[in-house]
């Protein structure tokens, strides 16, 4: 059983709650693996990122499907 899960806030670099933190999707920012979901703590870090950096949209974990994660790099399931 999977009891905790954590994120790094993509500007502090704090261990969060992957359950708790806001995800930035499509930035022109890349990470090690390409495209990716960019944490952060608090939505307005999040919404502040996502002016700058040309993010699409603000996710909550709940709302990350397998679909979403597999078309950051423009594939299907």
């Amino acid at each position: 059983k999977i009891e905790k899960v954590q994120v790094s806030d993509f500007y502090t670099l704090e261990a969060i709650d992957a359950r708790e933190a806001f995800y930035v999707v499509g930035s022109n920012v890349y990470g090690p693996m390409g495209n990716e979901l960019v944490p952060f703590k608090s939505e307005k870090e999040a919404q502040n990122f996502m002016q700058e950096h040309k993010g699409k949209k603000i996710l909550k974990f709940k709302d990350i499907t397998p679909q979403i994660v597999m078309g950051l790099d423009g594939q299907k399931i």
